[in-house]
């Protein structure tokens, strides 16, 4: 597994799922998943959230994101 597990992400504060080894800075953001957040986070991991070991550059079209996000939110719950 590359990583955490997505499902019931949204509303789940970042870093907190059991059995996974977020990084110090994602653990310690104070960042609870909703739909603005994870645009923000997804068009740029490093931004968002500095120190965050997440080797993902990130999502540039904000449509792709928002495709992303819908998929989420309907696959997750």
């Amino acid at each position: 597994m590359a990583g955490p597990s997505l499902h019931g992400l949204l509303g789940r504060p970042a870093g907190t799922l059991a059995g996974f080894a977020f990084s110090p800075a994602l653990r310690h953001s104070g960042i609870v998943w909703d739909e603005a957040v994870l645009d923000r986070f997804l068009a740029d991991p490093r931004r968002a959230v500095p120190g965050n070991r997440m080797a993902f550059p990130g999502v540039r079209r904000a449509e792709d994101r928002r495709a992303l996000i819908d998929f989420l939110k309907q696959s997750t719950k």
